[in-house]
Order: C-alpha cells, then structure tokens, then sequence
C-alpha cells in the first residue's frame, strides 16, 4: 500500500462501510492499538495482534448490519482510495449508565489523527443514531490514553465512570464518558475547524 499522508493529501470522505472493507478496517485498528496503547496493554500481546483475527470479526459486524436497520453503523474515512480511518456506534438495548446508544469504536491511523477526521466521523455516527431515537451517547476507553480522553472532553463529553475491567485476561482501568444531549456533541464538532476537505 501507498503511504499516503496529512501533508500529501487534502480531500478525505466519509462513507458507510461495507463488508468489503473488513481487512481495511482490521489494520487500522491493529495499527491504531499498537502505535496508542503502547505502555497500557502489555507489548507481547500488542505485537500478537494480526489483522486476519481482527477482520473475521469485522467481517461479521458488517454483515450484521444489513439486519440491523441503522441500530448499528460503522463509518470508514477514506482518502485516495484508502481507508485511513473508521467509526462505529450502536442502540443500546436497555440504557447504560443512563445512555441510550454507545459509540462502540473511532480509530485513525496514526498519522491522520489531530487533522478533524475523527471529529467528523463522530459526528456522522452520532447523527445516525439520533435518527433512530438516540438523544444521549455514551464511549469507553482505556484510563491511560489520555490523547482519546482528551479528545471526548473537547467534544463536551462528562466523565460518567472509572472501573476495572477484563480484557483477554489483562487487567485494566476503563473510563467512560458521555454525552446526555446529542446536540452538545453536534455544537462542539461544528465549533472546531477542520483542515481537510471532508464530503
């Protein structure tokens, strides 16, 4: 693959996924963990990750959504033909910690991030969900990243709770934070300029 970067390239659009794009999204999410959680996820099982584990499960999820009727939405950014980045979001079936719907993954890669894309992809999976009747959100991440908690708290999102959780046998600290008014999240993504060219 071509690297293609921020400075080379300046039109980025935002399209549904299809179950075409699974081994896509796969490796930026492989990508993605390896280059963040380094320091926070024990580096054996960083570089264990392979992007054929990750795609089959991808692959199911967007298989999955034709079913689904928008309850489920995954997102890719892509440039040049490329997937530089993907979010996810779903309809909880009972509420969580008070929110209706759950933004399930936002990653890019590495060298795409900080530009506006992953604002912009938030965005897109919020407004799906709220078509469906979601009026809050809500996101998980790892205690540590602090680049992704920095990142919901300048999209308006509040702390709602920090926990130990399980993860293939580690031991972690999550935090999630949310959004009880979708429109806080829309006004914030609007409020902040974007760089690139995004459709």
């Amino acid at each position: 693959m071509t690297d293609i970067t921020v400075s080379s390239i300046k039109e980025v659009s935002l399209r549904r996924a299809t179950v075409d794009d699974a081994e896509a999204i796969a490796a930026v999410r492989v990508e993605s963990w390896q280059a963040t959680y380094r320091g926070m996820i024990p580096d054996s099982y960083l570089d264990e990750m392979r992007v054929e584990d990750s795609m089959l499960k991808w692959r199911q999820i967007l298989q999955a959504m034709s079913q689904a009727q928008d309850r489920i939405c995954v997102y890719v950014a892509e440039s040049e033909g490329h997937i530089i980045g993907f979010a996810s979001g779903m309809m909880l079936p009972e509420p969580k910690l008070g929110m209706q719907a759950e933004l399930t993954a936002v990653y890019l890669r590495p060298a795409w991030q900080r530009s506006g894309i992953g604002r912009r992809m938030v965005q897109k999976v919020a407004r799906t969900l709220q078509a469906q009747g979601a009026e809050s959100l809500l996101v998980w991440a790892i205690s540590g990243n602090s680049i992704a908690r920095n990142f919901y708290e300048e999209l308006g999102g509040v702390l709602l709770i920090e926990q130990a959780f399980s993860w293939d046998g580690m031991d972690l600290m999550e935090v999630s934070y949310g959004w009880r008014d979708l429109s806080v999240l829309m006004a914030s993504v609007n409020a902040m300029r974007t760089p690139l060219s995004l459709h």
